[in-house]
């Protein structure tokens, strides 16, 4: 193992002073703003995993660097985390743990929505795991886990098509599968499938099966981030299907088990709850949330939910008239947005400042872009309507193009979909 390679990536927690490990000098501390959003608890926790991989030796210290590194992620320092998982990749020959460590690499790379980059790592990893014979459970599991990150990262792309043929995959191993985390991430990916197949609105009975399953596997289970995650993942569904003040307790449920930590999830609940709010015309309450779902996702590199607050910012301006600052939160949001299927969200604030200007074709563009069958699909009034924009831009008639993107506008505000 390469010592210096490892002394050189630590960067936490020997406050100012140099610390020794094997006689090579570790960085000093560097006070970076990624810890300013950690309790002086969770600052503790990275100090005393850090500790454990300077007293540790050769394999130890490297199930210590692996821990320290789940640590960091868990806790919203991801890069560092990344680069720890790659240290310990380049460090041994086993395939296994080469593997492991990838699926994390492409976790926190999703946790960040970096889903190409997510995609990728997941696929390289799964190739690592075929070249051994699955008659291992640990190998078997290992795999799972892998096909679990790898859906994910399809779902986000819009990649519906390797999506189904991951689930069908999973679908075969589920009744060998006895580990309930296992058992649970793979219920996860199935109800990506059923998000993907209904466009997220009006959700089947199926999907709601699904989420009292992981409810009901996941409430015994010791780590109670899988728990809180089915939460989240639930105020997902019930919001989409209009159910606000159900969306919004599991949310909440989901907020409390979290506990400050696993901020990918924890974003999920903070932004979903804001856009809820939206829905349901609240501005101050959607403004509340959205500026908390900014605020951590810029202290924690989540970097997706910050476009995603613009979004809902734009809203709020909007709403009270500020064309300017809504024009400007709406384009931040666009200049930067990742969540493809929901382009909506900033999509039609941007649309009304763009009809206050008279700028009909830019926003035109925008309502022919929201007719993609993969998008989340909108109210049949809505899509109607937005059909009418997209025709009236494309043969350039500007009358009925301002007049239909006015009765666009008006329909979506009045069904919650603005």
């Amino acid at each position: 193992m390469n010592i210096q390679s490892t002394a050189r990536l630590f960067q936490y927690l020997n406050w100012g002073r140099v610390v020794k490990l094997r006689e090579f000098d570790l960085l000093q501390y560097m006070e970076l703003p990624d810890l300013q959003h950690l309790s002086p608890e969770d600052r503790d926790l990275i100090l005393e995993s850090q500790q454990k991989i300077m007293s540790g030796q050769d394999e130890k210290m490297l199930i210590a660097m692996e821990s320290f590194a789940d640590l960091l992620d868990k806790l919203g320092i991801h890069s560092e985390a990344r680069k720890y998982f790659q240290d310990i990749y380049s460090s041994t020959s086993d395939n296994l743990t080469q593997a492991r460590c990838l699926r994390k690499i492409a976790f926190s790379s999703l946790g960040q929505r970096n889903y190409m980059s997510a995609a990728e790592t997941a696929e390289r990893a799964a190739a690592l795991v075929r070249q051994l014979p699955m008659i291992d459970k640990g190998r078997k599991e290992e795999y799972v886990r892998i096909l679990h990150v790898s859906a994910n990262s399809h779902y986000f792309q819009l990649k519906f098509e390797r999506l189904e043929a991951i689930v069908k995959e999973i679908k075969i191993v589920l009744p060998d599968i006895t580990d309930i985390e296992l058992r649970c991430s793979l219920l996860n990916a199935i109800s990506l499938a059923i998000y993907a197949k209904y466009r997220w609105y009006q959700f089947p009975e199926e999907a709601f099966t699904h989420l009292e399953l992981q409810l009901q596997l996941t409430s015994g289970m010791v780590d109670k981030f899988h728990h809180a995650q089915t939460h989240c993942i639930a105020g997902h569904f019930y919001m989409f299907n209009e159910e606000f003040n159900m969306a919004r307790e599991h949310f909440s449920k989901g907020i409390q088990l979290l506990d400050g930590k696993n901020f990918h999830a924890l974003l999920i609940a903070y932004n979903y709850t804001a856009v809820s709010y939206r829905m349901q015309n609240n501005i101050s309450m959607t403004e509340q949330w959205a500026l908390l779902t900014l605020e951590k996702a810029k202290q924690t590199s989540n970097f997706s939910y910050v476009p995603f607050s613009y979004a809902n910012l734009a809203w709020v301006n909007v709403k009270r008239n500020n064309w300017l600052y809504a024009e400007d939160y709406a384009r931040k949001a666009a200049d930067d947005w990742s969540a493809i299927a929901l382009s909506c969200s900033y999509a039609f604030p941007l649309m009304n400042c763009l009809l206050q200007k008279g700028e009909f074709n830019e926003a035109g563009q925008l309502a022919f872009k929201l007719l993609h069958p993969r998008l989340k699909r909108l109210p049949d009034m809505v899509t109607k309507k937005l059909r009418t924009v997209a025709k009236a831009w494309v043969i350039n008639d500007k009358t009925e193009l301002h007049n239909s993107l006015e009765d666009l506008i008006d329909e979506a505000k009045l069904t919650g979909y603005f």
